[in-house]
């Protein structure tokens, strides 16, 4: 740029990888539960059609470094168990977090939803779910065809919800729960047709909006 002034980096012009870069960020971010549902379609709307760093830059600055989007590293981090722990309380975990091999759950007076159909694999697609659980409602979110086991569970005075999960997928996952519940509510299903349509519909909105960015280049 011979006579000009170099532009800052907030001005250069972003490519598609950064693009979905930020977007992957964002879906770990709502994993971890920082932003809602509502806020990361907003968020992942203004991504697609960012033009430069400077306006990807805005929609990630308030997230910390631990909501990168997965990488070796982070993936060889999730191939290790991880422990939560609750008491009189709520969390979640959905949209592309990294799940463990296994997950050692505690829970005293509380409720979790762990939801499979958009987390992040490290190798193999199963997960071993270690429960110690009372007084607890745990809901998890299974793709379509998950093959079940609870056959070392031990239960007392638990409902155990376990619906038809449909024939096995290419997303399909194996799913291990073990450990004890008491005085517990655990329910295991599908994506609703609903919720699977509405994610549909958002894919074809990406791929829609990377096309016309395609056409304009």
């Amino acid at each position: 740029m011979s006579g000009e002034e170099a532009l800052s980096r907030a001005e250069m012009r972003a490519s598609h990888e950064d693009r979905d870069s930020v977007v992957d960020q964002l879906r770990v971010a709502a994993g971890d539960g920082r932003i809602d549902g509502d806020e990361l379609d907003q968020r992942i709307e203004a991504a697609m059609t960012a033009r430069t760093y400077g306006e990807l830059d805005k929609l990630v600055k308030d997230l910390p470094q631990s909501a990168q989007p997965a990488s070796p590293a982070r993936r060889t981090e999730a191939e290790a168990s991880q422990n939560i722990t609750i008491s009189h309380g709520n969390t979640h975990k959905r949209g592309a977090w990294l799940v463990p091999r296994r997950l050692n759950i505690a829970v005293r007076h509380g409720n979790i939803l762990l939801d499979f159909t958009e987390a992040v694999f490290s190798g193999v697609r199963e997960v071993e779910l270690a429960l110690d659980l009372r007084h607890a409602n745990l809901r998890v979110i299974v793709p379509a065809g998950t093959a079940l086991d609870t056959s070392a569970l031990a239960t007392r005075h638990a409902n155990i919800g376990q619906p038809d999960l449909g024939p096995a997928g290419p997303e399909a996952i194996r799913l291990t729960i073990s450990g004890q519940a008491e005085h517990t509510n655990l329910r295991v299903r599908r994506l609703s047709r609903l919720a699977e349509r509405r994610r549909q519909r958002r894919g074809r909105r990406e791929l829609g909006r990377r096309g016309r960015r395609e056409l304009g280049r």
